[in-house]
């Protein structure tokens, strides 16, 4: 490499370590810089909600299914005959059958933030 390039390269270097030259855009003002702040910290919390609401959910839901097994359990320990048997299975089964159907529209209901958009590069002169 020649010298003179050499020195181009380091001085560009340089230059952008010293904020000579840039790598943000025009368009990356201060108020931009401080909308895209607002704009992140405003999801930050949305989706602090969403996974707040989301946990709760599926704790209900895990909850609701281990109370249908302890009713199922003390069912079978009192069930003499097989029409007993059968009914406790059969309200274990729609205990569980709600609680996920519960779980599923409160899910559905969740809505998921969208992140805020990326600013745009500014092209390469």
């Amino acid at each position: 490499m020649s010298a003179s390039k050499k020195f181009l390269t380091a001085t560009l270097i340089a230059a952008s370590l010293v904020g000579g030259v840039s790598s943000a855009s025009a368009a990356d003002t201060a108020a931009n810089a401080i909308t895209r702040a607002q704009a992140h910290a405003t999801y930050s919390a949305q989706m602090d909600t969403y996974i707040a609401a989301h946990r709760a959910i599926v704790d209900t839901h895990r909850a609701a299914n281990a109370k249908a097994l302890s009713d199922f359990q003390a069912a079978l320990a009192s069930a003499t005959t097989p029409e007993l048997l059968k009914a406790a299975k059969e309200a274990r089964k729609a205990a569980v059958t709600a609680a996920g159907t519960t779980a599923k529209a409160a899910m559905s209901a969740l809505v998921k933030p969208t992140k805020p958009a990326k600013p745009v590069k500014a092209p390469k002169a």
